[in-house]
């Protein structure tokens, strides 16, 4: 794996992008902030146990719906790292499309992350590296069982772990600069990277 070649290349691809990029997420984030006041206004106006209640439960569905978009999210910069430009709105279509899927994968992935943590951290590093395209996997395999989704992406990065580990260690330095700019380099950063980690598993896919 290249580091420097797909970096250079994500760069590149980014710096007219940048804004095409962070528009599914920026209106997606809008929508969701706005929902979510208006609601809990709601709810808090009718106090009690009840609000309590009703706040949790439309908290946890946004959350599914939020699990749903990171796929939708994740399709949309696929398509646009292999020269196919996308509507914000798509994101949204293939969320609602694939939902149940993207909600039961990320949940199996979420528990593998999580029960190898709780056993060693170590294991649980190794777990969440190990299947850290399970998003491009089943967007390029939607066909596919939850399971054998699992097991694809897990499959996709054997022997590769540690150059994966590496690159995604590299953008931590960026991370925490971006600290001294007020987050404004973030604007930069997080398409950047999205963008080169996309690159990566197409590197790995077309390499499977």
């Amino acid at each position: 794996m290249d580091r420097v070649k797909i970096k250079n290349e994500a760069k590149t691809m980014i710096k007219e992008n940048k804004w095409y990029l962070w528009k599914p997420q920026v209106i997606f984030g809008l929508i969701l902030g706005a929902i979510t006041g208006v609601l809990t206004g709601i709810f808090n106006s009718i106090g009690g146990d009840t609000a309590k209640v009703l706040i949790l439960l439309v908290s946890f569905i946004l959350e599914l719906i939020e699990v749903a978009f990171t796929i939708g999210y994740a399709h949309y910069v696929l398509s646009f790292v292999r020269g196919k430009k996308m509507e914000w709105q798509d994101v949204v279509s293939y969320a609602k499309e694939h939902f149940v899927k993207a909600v039961l994968v990320s949940l199996v992935v979420g528990i593998l992350i999580m029960v190898g943590s709780i056993l060693l951290f170590i294991p649980g590093v190794i777990i969440a590296i190990g299947l850290s395209f399970y998003q491009e996997v089943l967007v390029d395999n939607s066909d596919l069982s939850v399971m054998d989704v699992v097991k694809k992406s897990w499959n996709l990065t054997k022997g590769h772990k540690m150059d994966i580990f590496v690159f995604t260690l590299s953008f931590f330095g960026w991370i925490f600069v971006s600290g001294f700019t007020l987050g404004i380099l973030l604007i930069w950063l997080i398409p950047y990277a999205k963008v080169a980690l996309t690159l990566v598993y197409e590197e790995l896919r077309k390499a499977a």
